[in-house]
């Protein structure tokens, strides 16, 4: 009895090694995986990337709406 209690304690303990073994690695492994923190500070970034960007094609419509409303008149003011 005791013989076999020692056998299944090597197995497990085996067992328990192998899957200490594969944690190991897959976490090794995960060194250039995101973390909360950056994932926030990507967002905060694109936000502020996306309102400096909405505003510039704002400005640039504006000015295209000015010089095309300006094109316009001037042939109808010199007439």
């Amino acid at each position: 009895m005791a013989a076999q209690s020692n056998a299944e304690d090597g197995f497990v303990l085996d067992t328990v090694n192998r899957q200490v073994a594969q944690i190991a690695k897959l976490e090794a492994g995960r060194e250039h995986v995101a973390t909360k923190a950056d994932v926030e500070t990507l967002r905060t970034e694109m936000e502020k990337l996306k309102s400096d960007l909405t505003w510039r094609i704002v400005i640039a419509m504006s000015i295209m709406t000015a010089i095309f409303a300006a094109i316009v008149r001037l042939p109808a003011a010199g007439a």
